[in-house]
């Protein structure tokens, strides 16, 4: 008797240990299916940060692109600022060259028209001095060599530069 009451209770015993078991295991399989949901959305999430991660590094990639060149120009920029006043001054002396050209012409020019400006001056100075009662000659007065006619008057007299008037000699009538 006393073995088949232990008999018993050793069934009963196993099938407490079995359902114990049976809802051991069906915990631990909820267990693993709520992780493998959870991995699963972990790796959903994981995905979209790689997704989110490889557009991040285009966007990275292509400012990197986007500075590069504006680097470039930035560099050629600086380059034609140092260029510019040797530019400035090219252009400037290629502009004023024709200027400097009509200059050094019209001073020339007006070297030359000094000098004969300076020339007619001293001509006409000693022309002036010679002009003066000092310089000038008393010509003989001859006597003309046809007869002249008494009735007719003669040539009018001729007016000269200081306001003497001197009368020109009679011509002779045909």
């Amino acid at each position: 008797m006393y073995g088949w009451v232990e008999g018993e209770t050793m069934q009963e015993a196993g099938c407490v240990g079995e359902t114990e078991f049976a809802q051991a295991l069906a915990a631990r399989e909820r267990e693993i299916q709520l992780l493998r949901e959870r991995n699963r959305i972990l790796q959903g999430q994981i995905d979209l940060l790689e997704l989110r991660q490889e557009k991040q590094h285009r966007q990275i990639r292509s400012y990197e692109a986007e500075i590069e060149q504006l680097y470039q120009e930035k560099q050629l920029l600086e380059q034609m600022i140092q260029e510019l006043p040797e530019l400035y001054r090219r252009k400037l002396q290629a502009r004023l060259q024709p200027i400097r050209q009509r200059i050094a012409a019209i001073q020339a020019e007006n070297r030359q028209l000094r000098k004969e400006l300076y020339q007619l001056s001293y001509r006409v100075q000693h022309m002036d001095q010679l002009d003066s009662p000092g310089w000038r000659v008393q010509l003989p007065q001859l006597p003309s060599l046809r007869r002249r006619d008494p009735k007719s008057p003669g040539p009018p007299p001729v007016t000269l530069a200081e306001g003497s008037t001197k009368a020109l000699p009679a011509q002779p009538h045909s």
